[in-house]
C-alpha cells in the first residue's frame, strides 16, 4: 500500500520535525479537536479565483460570471473579512483581463506521483512500500506558444516578497516535477506566481457585489495572442490537438524572469530549465527517504514567528519538559479525499459551458 506524503507535510517536516511528528499522515497523525477556524483570506480568494478562472464558464458574461465569484467568498468569510475581500477581488477583476496572457485549462487540480530516486527507482518505506508525493496547484495555464504554467495565487501582506525568495521556492519547483509524472508527456515551462496585496482601501470602503463594469485599462491589440472573454476564448481558444500533443515553441525572446505590478497586484513569470526541476525532484527525493528512516531523529526546531500559531505547542512545551503531553485535545486527523463541491475535485465536466452544480445541503460531519 502506499504511503502519501503531502505538500504541506514536506513543508512542515522542513520547518520542525516535531511539528512534522504529530500532524503527518505516516506518523502520529493528529488534528486539533476543537481549533476555532479564523478567517483565511488567502485561501478564500484562491477559491475565488478558482471560480473566476474556472474554464467552463471563461467565456461567460461577465455580469453572469462575477456575482458566482463572490459568492464564493460569502461561503468563507464575514464582516470586515468580507468586505476586504470584496473589495480587493473586485479591484483584481478590473487589473486582471489587461495583463492575462494566458488561458486557464485547469483549476484547483490534485496531483499525486510516485517519488524517484536519481537512478529513476521508487523511494520506498522501511516496510517496501513506495511513497507518493500528492499537492494541489491553484491553475493549470496555456500561453500562446503552447506552453503549460502553473499558476499560484497568493495574499500577500506587508511588503512584496524579493523575486529571489520566489526564485527558492522549492515547493513550486516539486510541484513542476511531481506533475510532469503525474500527467506524463506534459513539460511545465514554468511558474507564475500571481500576487494580491490588501490596500487600506480594502479594509475602509464596503462592497455589497462584485461589478462587472469595464477594466481599468481596455486590453491591448496583440498583446495577448490567446483570446480572453470570448465566445470559445480561454482554454479552448488552443485547439486540444496543440493543447494535448504539441510541443511548446519557443518565443522569439526569452526571458527567464517576467515581472508586472500593478495597483496593489504583481505577476511574476519564472521559466524552468529542465534540470532545475530534475534537481528539486532529486531534492524531494532525499526529503521523502530520511522521512521515512526507521530512526529518525525528532526534534524541535523553536522559532518566534511558528511556535506561537503552532497547534501542537502544547505537547511539544511537555516533551521539552521531559513529561508525557496530554493528546486527549486532538483526533486522529480524516482522510484527505475530494471534498463535494470543490472545484478541481473532478466530480463534474471542466468542457464548454459547464458550471460547478449545487449540492445537496446536509448536517456537517
Amino acid at each position: 500500500m502506499p504511503v502519501t506524503v503531502t505538500e504541506a507535510e514536506r513543508a512542515s517536516f522542513l520547518r520542525c520535525r516535531r511539528q512534522w511528528d504529530f500532524q503527518a499522515g505516516m506518523r502520529q497523525n493528529l488534528e486539533p479537536r476543537n481549533r476555532p477556524a479564523a478567517p483565511d483570506l488567502d485561501r478564500a480568494i484562491r477559491d475565488a479565483l478558482a471560480v473566476y478562472y474556472f474554464p467552463g464558464m471563461w467565456d461567460w458574461d461577465r455580469r453572469v460570471r462575477l456575482p458566482l465569484v463572490g459568492q464564493e467568498l460569502d461561503r468563507a468569510l464575514e464582516g470586515r473579512a468580507l468586505d476586504a475581500g470584496k473589495a480587493l477581488l473586485d479591484r483584481y477583476v478590473r487589473w486582471a483581463p489587461a495583463v492575462d496572457r494566458f488561458a486557464p485549462v485547469l483549476v484547483e487540480t490534485d496531483f499525486e506521483a510516485t517519488v524517484l530516486d536519481p537512478d529513476g527507482a521508487a523511494v520506498v518505506t522501511a516496510g517496501g512500500e513506495p511513497v507518493r508525493y500528492r499537492g494541489r496547484i491553484d491553475l493549470m495555464a496555456v500561453d500562446a506558444h503552447d506552453a503549460y504554467w502553473i499558476v499560484r495565487h497568493r495574499v500577500v501582506d506587508g511588503d512584496w516578497p524579493p523575486t529571489e525568495q520566489l526564485l527558492a521556492d522549492d515547493q513550486a519547483l516539486a510541484a513542476c516535477w511531481a506533475w510532469e509524472q503525474f500527467y506524463l508527456g506534459m513539460a511545465i515551462t514554468g511558474t507564475i506566481y500571481n500576487e494580491l496585496k490588501p490596500v487600506p482601501d480594502d479594509r475602509r470602503r464596503p462592497w455589497s457585489r462584485l461589478r462587472a463594469g469595464r477594466p481599468w485599462s481596455a486590453l491591448r491589440a496583440g498583446r495577448s495572442r490567446v483570446r480572453q472573454h470570448e465566445p470559445s476564448g480561454g482554454g479552448r481558444s488552443v485547439p486540444q490537438h496543440r493543447r494535448m500533443y504539441a510541443r511548446a515553441r519557443e518565443p522569439v525572446r526569452v526571458m527567464p524572469v517576467e515581472q508586472h505590478a500593478g495597483p496593489g497586484f504583481r505577476r511574476t513569470w519564472l521559466r524552468h530549465h529542465p534540470d532545475e526541476v530534475a534537481a528539486a525532484g532529486q531534492r524531494l527525493a532525499r526529503d521523502v527517504a530520511e522521512m521515512a528512516r526507521p530512526d529518525l531523529a525528532v526534534y524541535p526546531e523553536p522559532s518566534d514567528q511558528h511556535c506561537p500559531a503552532c497547534p501542537y505547542l502544547a505537547p511539544c512545551l511537555a516533551l521539552r519538559a521531559g513529561t508525557q503531553p496530554s493528546l486527549s485535545e486532538y483526533r486522529p486527523r480524516p482522510p484527505d479525499g475530494p471534498r463535494e463541491g470543490r472545484l478541481g475535485g473532478r466530480s463534474w465536466s471542466l468542457g464548454r459551458g459547464a458550471a460547478p452544480p449545487k449540492f445537496r445541503r446536509g448536517p456537517a460531519s
